[in-house]
């Protein structure tokens, strides 16, 4: 999607659209000092895979490029050159049948980034980094956009992805890092080897969303800056009952940078499976002259971390009391996916008092913040879904305590903002509708409480957008304003601050114009300048809102009652998994919602949230038939009124 105010997503069209559309070019049509607006469409799609480093034009250099037509070895495209001749864009048909099934992007005259369409389907299924960008090689297998596996990766590339799974938490992109059952009955590992490996990828597997929850290494300012090992190794055939030999990295670190603070994640083993490297283990964090327990799968040795001087350290290990309380923590983990209604709150209170002996037993900070914070999360969650009624209960009494063990000012902070929501959502949860009031005064208070406690800490953020969303709904924009401006300022790089700096634009869009435009969910073009000459409703929506769906009951009626005003309404939504998605397409074939619908396909995480401050959903934006927003926030009881006053 194209959004003209303030962000610039480009959504590309199918490849038949791309020759019904350049196809007029031949290869001595080039640009003039006018750029076409072909060549401007051209340079406006962007690779569906965020992490690609590839040469961008600026507007003012647009009339210095060109477009052509051309046919070369690898088949017949458009080829896109920059101001000084050099290749930006190579979109191309390598089959002849007159439909694009290759997108190529270079990055100082070299190719380093294509997708391509195998299947001749119109759709990319896979993407390749190449040259200066790496190796990897990602399947998309069912074509939404999410690669599924890889083909090729290095070694260097599985710590980068194992880097930005940890910061985005994004489970997806760490398990297909994991080495699979298939690929471990490939190595030919003797029983006990081979059962080991599958019980620590399984493990992994399981536990990487409570560990990327509970960690503090890796927030989502971190970046990959290298790879940290000493030179892989072959474990022969033979070794352990094997009957191949296998290539394999020990101790592998993941070296990255946080808002300039240098920090390492263990990431342990690695072993090669064809042109691919796969992981074994949930990383672990390190801290510069810490000790690691020894993870070695193959090639038992110590761990010291990476640093300026790395000086080696004595082996370390779990204690025997850890690995016992580690183990009936699975045991609960499973008797919970397993258990039925009438168990559920036993064994969350067993899960919280091994959650308390883990934290005493912790030898490291950092081993404690990992237990803290996983008490905070799972007691918090319990609780809020009435799974555990003594949990905020529990949650209190756990501050308390963990105030008696020096527990770091983040981690108090990070237990007393999940009590303080759990016990509002408990609450709220068995109130009288008489009282709501009450029960959101407090809640306020105590968000406010927080922040003015810990002013620096990661959840203050978040809570004083929740306080100044309580502002928005109740009209008071004055002081919702300055509590978005209070976190904006304090925390502009975080991705609260930048939705609160968000919200504050969206609150001052009365009276400027609002502009938005990209490829419909039914694949068209659209821009918001087609409407200029009627009042528009911009409506933010998604399937999984039933606010959202019951609002557009509302709107189809509003739209039936409006026609001769010809009153437009345009549906942006943020669906943004292939199910729901699926969901949304059968609602609205169902439903008949038939006005232009838009989607954002980061969902709430977008451009276009982040970038207007869109927090909560349904939203609507009004706006004029000359453009000029209106009135934003609107709820669906006020739209008739506002649309009333407006065409009059």
């Amino acid at each position: 999607m194209r959004f003209q105010r303030f962000v610039n997503v480009r959504a590309r069209i199918s490849a038949v659209g791309w020759f019904a559309v350049i196809g007029g070019f031949c290869a001595s049509q080039l640009l003039s000092a006018e750029p076409s607006p072909k060549l401007v469409q051209a340079l406006s799609y962007t690779p569906r895979q965020s992490a690609v480093n590839y040469e961008k034009v600026a507007d003012a250099e647009l009339e210095k490029c060109s477009i052509e037509k051309l046919t070369r070895d690898d088949g017949t495209g458009f080829w896109i050159t920059g101001p000084a001749g050099q290749p930006l864009r190579w979109f191309v048909d390598t089959d002849g049948d007159s439909k694009l099934d290759r997108w190529s992007y270079y990055n100082a005259g070299v190719e380093v980034y294509r997708e391509s369409d195998t299947n001749l389907n119109q759709k990319a299924d896979q993407y390749r980094w190449l040259s200066t960008e790496g190796m990897r090689w990602g399947i998309d297998e069912d074509e939404d956009g999410t690669i599924d596996s890889w083909k090729m990766i290095s070694a260097e590339e599985v710590t980068a992805e194992v880097v930005a799974a940890a910061a985005s938490r994004d489970e997806q992109q760490f398990q297909r890092l994991l080495i699979s059952e298939s690929e471990i009955a490939s190595l030919g590992l003797g029983s006990l080897k081979g059962d080991t490996l599958r019980d620590r990828a399984s493990m992994a597997r399981k536990q990487f969303s409570d560990w990327a929850a509970g960690q503090s290494v890796v927030t989502r300012q971190s970046r990959w800056t290298n790879f940290g090992a000493d030179k892989p190794g072959i474990v022969p055939a033979g070794t352990d009952g094997s009957d191949k030999d296998l290539v394999v990295y020990e101790n592998v670190v993941a070296l990255l940078e946080d808002e300039g603070n240098a920090r390492q994640l263990l990431v342990g083993t690695m072993i090669q499976v064809g042109n691919t490297w796969r992981l074994v283990d949930l990383p672990k964090a390190v801290t510069d002259g810490g000790r690691v327990s020894d993870t070695n799968l193959f090639m038992p040795a110590t761990f010291s971390t990476r640093g300026p001087e790395t000086a080696a350290s004595n082996n370390g290990g779990l204690s025997k009391t850890m690995e016992r309380l580690i183990g009936e923590l699975q045991e609960i983990d499973a008797k919970l996916i397993s258990g039925g209604a009438s168990d559920l709150a036993v064994l969350h209170s067993e899960r919280a008092d091994v959650l308390e002996q883990l934290v005493a037993e912790s030898t490291t900070g950092e081993d404690r913040t990992t237990w803290i914070r996983q008490f905070a999360d799972t007691v918090g969650a319990a609780a809020q879904t009435q799974e555990f009624p003594g949990g905020v209960k529990r949650l209190q009494s756990f501050r308390a305590k963990i105030a008696q063990i020096d527990a770091s000012e983040d981690d108090l902070a990070y237990v007393e903002y999940r009590t303080i929501e759990a016990d509002y959502r408990e609450k709220m949860a068995n109130a009288k509708e008489s009282e709501f009031e009450t029960l959101q005064k407090e809640y306020l208070e105590g968000l406010d409480a927080f922040v003015s406690r810990y002013p620096d800490s990661a959840d203050a953020a978040d809570a004083l957008i929740q306080i100044a969303l309580s502002a928005e709904f109740s009209g008071d924009t004055k002081a919702a304003s300055e509590a978005y401006n209070r976190a904006s300022e304090r925390f502009p790089e975080s991705p609260a601050g930048q939705k609160a700096s968000g919200a504050l634009r969206r609150l001052n869009l009365v009276g400027t114009r609002f502009g938005i435009g990209g490829v419909t969910l039914d694949r068209r073009e659209f821009t918001s300048a087609s409407y200029l000459g009627s009042p528009v409703i911009y409506h933010c929506w998604a399937s999984w809102c039933d606010g959202c769906k019951a609002e557009m009951k509302a709107l189809k009626q509003l739209r039936a009652k409006y026609a001769k005003t010809n009153l437009q309404i345009v549906g942006i939504n943020f669906d943004n998994n292939p199910d729901d998605e699926g969901r949304r397409d059968a609602f609205l074939k169902t439903d008949n919602y038939s006005w232009v619908h838009l989607g954002e396909k980061k969902g709430l995480d977008g451009d276009l949230a982040v970038g207007y401050g869109i927090l909560t959903l349904p939203l609507n934006i009004i706006v004029d038939k000359t453009g000029k927003v209106v009135k934003t926030g609107v709820h669906w009881t006020e739209l008739d009124a506002v649309i009333e006053e407006l065409v009059k």
